[in-house]
């Protein structure tokens, strides 16, 4: 699947969940409020900010909630997510896999919520955002690592089929595009989601228009050995845990 058809699959199926985020966004939640407490300890940062993105406008909201004085430009590729924004709010179409807008420059604050990893060039992309800060800038992102869903992987190796999850990010790797003196914080953290059975967890990932692979579809048999074979709790019920990466980087 070539880079084009795979970026309007992504799209597409963001826009088929964008009625419904809110509702099914825990772990994006749960870390937008984290990183508005990392911005808090920053004090206050004065300039532009920019959540790139920004979807429904999550992690953009809870900013504004936080710091009442600022207005927070949303960014995102998907219009049905964005519609979902605030009318009052400045809102960007835009697709995050070219560099950002001319007029998008000098920037206080850049920030990015489960965003980066769906990305084509991760690498190169960053490295334009923080292009964007003016001296003194922060750019604060979240993304999931490769080290995310062990029992998924695991299951997949002993049934003998093939992981159709996303290859998530390396924090080491990312961490190469900056001089060690930019990297002002750097933390993984461990988030576990727990479900009644597989249909359900990977239900929960289509709720959030998450479900986007480039590899087939898989069959009722193959999901019925994932469901024996899954590590199971002593409820019987399934998890599905994620290795969450949280990086500030400060433009010097």
């Amino acid at each position: 699947m070539n880079n084009k058809n795979w970026n309007e699959k992504i799209k597409h199926n963001f826009n088929n969940a964008a009625c419904n985020y809110l509702n099914y966004s825990n772990i994006q939640r749960f870390f937008a409020l984290k990183i508005v407490s990392f911005i808090k300890e920053l004090n206050t940062i004065k300039g532009e900010w920019i959540d790139l993105g920004s979807g429904t406008g999550l992690l953009a909201d809870e900013l504004e909630k936080e710091f009442s004085n600022k207005k927070v430009c949303r960014i995102d590729f998907s219009k049905k997510m964005l519609l979902q924004n605030k009318s009052s709010s400045k809102k960007i179409l835009w697709d995050l896999n070219h560099e950002l807008p001319s007029t998008i420059d000098n920037c206080s604050l850049i920030t990015s919520n489960f965003c980066l990893h769906w990305l084509n060039n991760p690498d190169s992309i960053i490295k334009n955002w923080f292009s964007k800060l003016k001296s003194g800038g922060y750019l604060i992102i979240s993304y999931p690592t490769h080290e995310s869903f062990p029992e998924w992987k695991k299951t997949c190796r002993e049934i003998d089929s093939e992981y159709s999850g996303l290859s998530f990010l390396s924090t080491e790797k990312l961490s190469k595009n900056f001089k060690s003196d930019e990297i002002y914080f750097s933390e993984k953290y461990t988030f576990l989601e727990n479900f009644p059975d597989i249909y359900q967890l990977f239900r929960s990932i289509v709720n959030v228009g998450a479900q986007s692979t480039k590899c087939k579809r898989k069959t009722v048999k193959e999901l019925k050995e994932m469901q024996k074979s899954w590590p199971k709790n002593y409820d019987n019920t399934v998890n599905l845990s994620w290795e969450i990466g949280i990086q500030i980087v400060k433009k010097l």
